[in-house]
């Protein structure tokens, strides 16, 4: 396949409580802009089901990791792998649709306005919350084989922030970026903050809790997505 599926998945376990109704009004969005495309929600009986009838290599290691986000993390990867498509996260709002950045492309990612402070991530950084590729795409595959391995079972779980961006999140997604061939980073395309993620953590904040002002307005001067940064799972049990 040359062309990224016209599907877009959300997903929502339903483990700790049902969708709550400002996600739901985001995600809506994404079906006002993308008309033509299939709509896919995944639940946690729905996520389970597919691993054990897809990647039932990968089942043990899935109801081993510690965190429900990883878990979370970890199936997004195996739904774009089998199935392709846009996956997004209930987070991020579509402003306009992107098809003019992604026609012709088999894998893009969103890359971030703000670097975090790493020696390791190469000045770029770009995370899992918005991810479009075709099945199959061999980046997809690495991230897999990375993300689903022993050594990620392995890792300091006493930070969960930490553990979770080095073994299913952004750390990972750009670590194994950095180690693709030149050649290969070609097939991937980045793109650019100020049209998927015109804010950093800390704007998208100010916004969440009704700030506003000219200099945050600016920021969608050239938005086609907006990723608010609730990171829910930061501040849960598990």
């Amino acid at each position: 396949m040359n062309e990224i599926p016209k599907i877009i998945h959300q997903i929502w376990s339903g483990i700790n409580e049902p969708l709550p109704r400002p996600f739901k009004v985001l995600g809506d969005t994404w079906k006002r802009d993308y008309p033509d495309w299939k709509y896919e929600f995944w639940d946690n009986e729905r996520i389970n089901n597919f691993i054990q009838e897809y990647y039932p290599q990968y089942w043990d290691i899935y109801c081993r990791f510690p965190f429900n986000i990883q878990k979370w993390d970890a199936i997004r990867y195996l739904i774009l792998d089998k199935v392709g498509g846009m996956y997004v996260d209930f987070d991020y709002e579509s402003i306009q649709p992107m098809d003019q950045f992604i026609k012709g492309k088999k894998c893009c990612f969103a890359l971030e306005k703000e670097l975090p402070s790493s020696p390791y991530l190469n000045n770029l950084y770009f995370n899992n919350a918005l991810m479009l590729n075709i099945p199959e795409h061999s980046f997809m595959r690495r991230i897999i084989e990375q993300v689903f391995s022993e050594e990620t079972l392995a890792f300091d779980t006493t930070w969960k922030v930490s553990c979770v961006f080095n073994t299913t999140g952004p750390h990972k997604l750009v670590k194994t970026y950095n180690n693709l061939t030149e050649q290969d980073k070609k097939e991937i395309y980045l793109i650019p903050a100020k049209y998927v993620s015109p804010f950093t953590g800390h704007e998208a904040k100010l916004v969440r809790t009704g700030t506003v002002s000219q200099e945050l307005e600016d920021c969608l001067e050239e938005a086609y997505a907006v990723h608010y940064f609730c990171s829910n799972w930061a501040i849960d049990e598990a």
